[in-house]
């Protein structure tokens, strides 16, 4: 099982309006539409409802997508960093931030270590065997949480699929020149390809 949470503009491309964390279980995504997967419409009557009181903490992950995770260029990184901490000290080992990779943030914000579990090294092989780019770590900000940060351009090639599947999934269509809107579609698809592996 695993527990999505977004923010920023990558999860309004993907249609969360706004952070939302739902708990999956990853047999049902895996039968979701690749351009749907993290759609809260697609997820409507899978997700189970708990008291937080009994919300099994230790059998799930907690993912948190966000452009400025160990990339600072807005409000919202300020407000990952000061409440990673938290999360960490709740989740431990089972909380993990994902965002796009970057070599200089990379280089200097980040320890480079193995995934503590199977399953996130088996989806990162997977999309690295089909010549997309994953590194993993700790970001070195107050709790050390684990991030997952996904090479934009390594996955270029596969910009125009993408597009596709957005337009035919959701009637939404990018301008061929913004690259933002280009490059937070591609991590949006690089994220939800992860989550079906």
């Amino acid at each position: 099982r695993l527990i999505a949470s977004g923010s920023s503009r990558t999860s309004q491309l993907l249609c969360l309006s706004q952070p939302v964390r739902a708990a999956v279980w990853s047999s049902k995504l895996s039968e979701m539409p690749l351009s749907r997967s993290l759609s809260m419409t697609s997820l409507s009557g899978v997700l189970p409802q708990w008291e937080q009181d009994e919300l099994p903490v230790d059998e799930l992950l907690l993912f948190e997508v966000a452009w400025e995770v160990t990339n600072k260029v807005g409000g919202i990184y300020t407000v990952i960093q000061t409440k990673a901490k938290v999360t960490v000290d709740e989740w431990g080992e089972n909380y993990f931030m994902m965002g796009p990779y970057f070599p200089h943030n990379f280089n200097t914000q980040v320890e480079a270590c193995e995934p503590p579990h199977g399953t996130i090294r088996n989806a990162m092989d997977s999309l690295i065997t089909n010549g997309c780019q994953v590194h993993f770590g700790r970001w070195l900000i107050e709790g050390s949480p684990y991030v997952i940060l996904f090479d934009i351009s390594s996955a270029a090639w596969n910009l125009d699929r993408w597009k596709g599947d957005l337009w035919q999934t959701c009637n939404i269509g990018l301008p061929y020149h913004d690259r933002e809107a280009n490059d937070a579609l591609i991590l949006g698809s690089l994220i939800a390809w992860f989550f079906k592996e």
